[in-house]
């Protein structure tokens, strides 16, 4: 499902829960509490919290590898901004072999899909 409509669901549900509470129930105790809960639904979803929360990440592998290629990249953005030749020499070989895993990773959720 996608986040944006799970959000959308959350609110729909709880905008139910207060309306079936005011309309068609007698006011307990409980029924603030009810309400209560029905709007904050509705609040989460305007957050976005039930998407953060229930949604799954999809390719966390690839999203993994894209990430350590990144903090790489900022080694070697370091490395050249202070001149360190050894650091450079040793950041590119890393490089290529994080890219090597990033295609793989990308590979693997192609074949996935087909």
């Amino acid at each position: 499902m996608n986040p944006r409509t799970l959000d959308k669901v959350v609110a729909l549900i709880g905008l139910a829960i207060v309306i079936v509470e005011i309309v068609f129930l007698r006011p307990p105790a409980e029924h603030m509490l009810i309400i209560a809960i029905g709007a904050g639904l509705m609040l989460l979803s305007n957050w976005h919290f039930a998407s953060r929360l229930l949604h799954k990440r999809a390719n966390v592998a690839l999203r993994t590898e894209i990430g350590k290629h990144l903090e790489l990249v900022r080694q070697l953005y370091r490395a050249r901004s202070t001149g360190d030749s050894a650091a450079i020499h040793e950041t590119k070989p890393q490089l290529r072999d994080s890219l090597e895993r990033i295609i793989h990773a990308a590979s693997a959720i192609q074949e996935e899909e087909n």
